[in-house]
């Protein structure tokens, strides 16, 4: 059970230099339909802000991204151009709502197509991930935010990204309510609002620290 953590600013390292985060949001709406996902990811991005961070946001279920493991699946696949996105950004935030009990099939997508760069970690001996930090957000009718939060970051961290403490942030709703009332209770949920803040500094603090201190794995 999770129990609301204060928020508190810190001192940032190289608060200086600008760093880029992205938000891949697996919602399965899409545009200009309201995402809870996305504004929850939103909202994290808010706090960012100040601090010298610019935030951009992918609706996924309104790019082409074949089914497939490789880097390119076909003419029209958007995955390289989203690579690209995710290999300038210091910071990226896995955004997905819960679909019984579990994680989209979209953020199910990207976790495979990343296997691609999985597969050059393994033969160059180096992440393409490596100094950047993930971030989760998660948000849902009923349960299964944990379970959803710790898949992911298990895959996230054996491919390579730094994951901070408290590096989620989710709102869940209760089970058999309207879910057209979710988004309202979300909105008032002061749980929800310090784990973002928090969150959000976390993610800026150690990306910081990687840009001033990066981890550079020697040549065999």
């Amino acid at each position: 059970m999770y129990k609301t953590k204060p928020h508190q600013d810190c001192h940032m390292p190289g608060e200086e230099t600008p760093l880029n985060a992205l938000v891949l949001n697996a919602s399965l709406k899409h545009q200009p339909d309201i995402s809870n996902t996305e504004e929850l990811a939103a909202l994290v991005l808010e706090h960012m802000k100040p601090r010298n961070v610019h935030g951009e946001i992918i609706r996924l279920a309104d790019k082409r991204i074949p089914v497939g493991l490789g880097f390119r699946e076909s003419d029209d696949d958007e995955w390289p151009g989203i690579v690209a996105k995710i290999k300038a950004a210091h910071i990226v935030l896995f955004a997905t709502p819960v679909w019984w009990g579990g994680r989209s099939s979209l953020i199910q997508r990207v976790i495979e197509r990343l296997d691609a760069l999985d597969e050059e970690y393994i033969a160059e001996g180096r992440s393409a991930l490596y100094n950047k930090v993930a971030g989760i957000v998660i948000t849902g009718s009923e349960d299964g935010a944990l379970s959803t939060m710790g898949t992911i970051m298990m895959v996230l961290t054996w491919m390579g990204f730094t994951l901070p403490p408290e590096c989620g942030a989710y709102w869940v709703g209760e089970v058999g309510q309207p879910v057209s009332e979710d988004r309202q209770k979300r909105l008032k949920n002061d749980a929800t609002k310090h784990m973002a803040a928090n969150l959000a500094r976390n993610l800026v603090f150690y990306a910081r620290l990687l840009r001033q201190h990066p981890l550079e794995p020697k040549k065999a």
